[in-house]
């Protein structure tokens, strides 16, 4: 081979390496710097020994950005919103009188936040007279419209505090469940 094909052959061989580095560059870099967020609950019910509410989904947005989500309403198509690490999951209220339990937490882009929607699907209670209840749940999801930033590198704490003295309902029809916020502590 001569000189001038093995320098054709190094040229050749150092641009496949650069452009191999380049590219596993390019998909391994994050584009935008991520934050943590954490979404806790609690409440102190009266009258209740347990009040058992099943959460499936945890969803934020992100302020500027569109408001819609996709047809079965579960999933971020660049729309903002952004959905928390969340298995289905049953926590009882009545024990959370004054700590709080772990809802949903992540990893998301940093800026401002304006809406948390937490989706309820099932709730079912016991009196402290024994009696077990088994709730409607109307509406299935609380809606909490209150700005908050996530910091790069940082985590930020929400506690949801579901007031339910306002959210348990009793009427001709029974027992319903419709979610009540009753304050978010950051923090």
């Amino acid at each position: 081979m001569t000189s001038k094909g093995i320098a054709l052959l190094a040229l050749g061989v150092s641009a496949i390496v650069i452009l191999g580095g380049a590219g596993a560059y390019l998909l391994t870099r994050e584009d935008a710097a991520t934050g943590r967020v954490v979404i806790n609950v609690k409440d102190a019910p009266a009258g209740w020994t347990h009040i058992n509410v099943t959460f499936s989904t945890v969803r934020i947005h992100q302020a500027g950005l569109d408001n819609e989500t996709d047809q079965n309403d579960t999933a971020e198509v660049d729309s903002g919103w952004h959905i928390l690490q969340l298995e289905e999951q049953t926590l009882d209220l009545a024990a959370l009188v004054n700590v709080s339990g772990l809802l949903a937490s992540g990893n998301v882009s940093v800026g401002k936040y304006t809406q948390i929607r937490i989706v309820v699907v099932n709730v079912t209670g016991t009196l402290e007279n024994g009696t077990q209840v088994n709730f409607r749940v109307p509406s299935g999801e609380l809606k909490i419209i209150r700005p908050f930033t996530i910091v790069k590198d940082d985590a930020t704490t929400l506690t949801v505090d579901i007031d339910l003295s306002k959210s348990i309902v009793q009427n001709k029809d029974g027992w319903m469940f419709k979610p009540v916020l009753g304050s978010i502590v950051q923090g």
